[in-house]
């Protein structure tokens, strides 16, 4: 009895230290695929408008698809994005958005993450209107432009107008150019397809002046899908994705991308003089969500100057642990009492900005990751 009692102790220790391994190793290879979705994301935001970001930044997006509008936000979407139609007060054209503390958690809260870039692959230099304004033929915008070689059967067009009077961003809107459209010779651009531009929030879009400019954004039928999305952390430790547009068949709900992520925190890497030098910047004040999309010239000044998003994930273990499982002595286990206990910084070397997540009770049993990446925005960085 006494050897099987040994050796019963000696297979739970190795079990449990097996179990804290995979654990870890799991968490570990979360993080890195978490991070690497963001990375993708984030990198190629603005692609396909930021080039006129004076007319598109700010602009409010009008989306219908299948006959329901599903921009600007409707009331209500899923979980755990509840709350972002109230915190954002109308969704709007930008490369990359931080809402802070958009998700609540059961402990806490975590930031959400929007990104938004077309996709067309070729061909992403706006095209301009040739003088006449968008006409109206049943459900049929036709679009008059100076040329319509980018553009083919399915791609979905953001049609944009100059600023008013006071400077003002106007709406823009989404359309699908008609299916047997071919861009060789014609110079109409007929846009009907299930992203209808003859409806929107703010009209349609032959409210677009005879200066306005079409952007290709991609295909959705070709593969080339336009990523307008939004990441934040949702129940059950798990990183989510929503697609804004819905174009990836994903229907209206979320999309789980990575488990055991607890809390993800992002920060602005701003340029406002376009010097080259960065300064880190909260999602706050001037640069909170809500003040970033309120159509203003300021507002588009501010999302101009954006030039880098910095992330921090917090990742825990699925399962918890015993405080004697702790890698050490068993002196050293017995005198903390606990498996972790914290606290976790993200952005430590950010004086003032960074943020710490205290453990108590029984989070203190788990064990946790820290990851930071800063992820630069290419299609901002290039403009001058």
């Amino acid at each position: 009895m006494i050897i099987v009692g040994a050796v019963f102790g000696m297979m739970s220790v190795s079990e449990g230290r097996k179990r804290t391994t995979m654990s870890v190793n799991d968490i570990n290879q979360g993080g890195m695929f978490a991070l690497y979705q963001l990375d993708k994301a984030v990198r190629s935001a603005g692609s396909g408008f930021s080039q006129n970001w004076p007319l598109t930044y700010g602009c409010r997006l009008n989306v219908n698809l299948n006959g329901d509008q599903i921009l600007p936000l409707p009331a209500t979407i899923a979980a755990p994005f509840t709350g972002l139609p109230a915190q954002l007060g109308g969704l709007r054209l930008a490369p990359v958005l931080i809402v802070q503390n958009g998700t609540p958690l059961a402990t806490g809260s975590s930031d959400v993450l929007i990104t938004m870039a077309g996709n067309a692959g070729f061909g992403e230099i706006p095209a301009e209107f040739s003088g006449t304004a968008p006409a109206l033929a049943g459900n049929v915008v036709n679009l008059s432009l100076v040329n319509t070689m980018t553009f083919n059967d399915g791609n979905l067009v953001l049609v944009a107008d100059r600023n008013d009077a006071q400077g003002n961003v106007q709406p823009c809107y989404v359309g699908q150019v008609q299916t047997g459209f071919t861009g060789s010779v014609a110079v109409q651009l007929p846009l009907a397809g299930a992203y209808n531009a003859s409806a929107g929030k703010d009209g349609d879009a032959t409210s677009i002046s005879a200066t306005g400019i079409a952007m290709n954004l991609g295909n959705v039928g070709a593969g080339n899908l336009p990523g307008f999305a939004v990441y934040g952390v949702g129940a059950n430790q798990t990183l989510m994705f929503y697609d804004l547009l819905q174009s990836g068949g994903n229907g209206y709900g979320t999309v789980p991308l990575a488990d055991g992520v607890l809390e993800m925190h992002a920060l602005y890497g701003i340029d406002p003089n376009n010097n080259g030098t960065i300064s880190w910047q909260a999602p706050t004040g001037a640069f909170d969500a809500a003040q970033l999309s309120n159509g203003s010239q300021t507002a588009a000044a501010n999302l101009y100057a954006i030039k880098a998003v910095r992330i921090g994930l917090i990742l825990r273990t699925s399962l918890p642990e015993r405080a004697q499982q702790l890698i050490g002595s068993p002196s050293t286990a017995t005198a903390t009492g606990v498996v972790s206990p914290g606290p976790l910084v993200l952005f430590a070397d950010v004086p003032g900005l960074s943020y710490t997540r205290t453990l108590q009770g029984a989070e203190q049993n788990y064990r946790y990751r820290v990851f930071e990446t800063t992820i630069p925005l290419r299609n901002t960085l290039l403009q001058r």
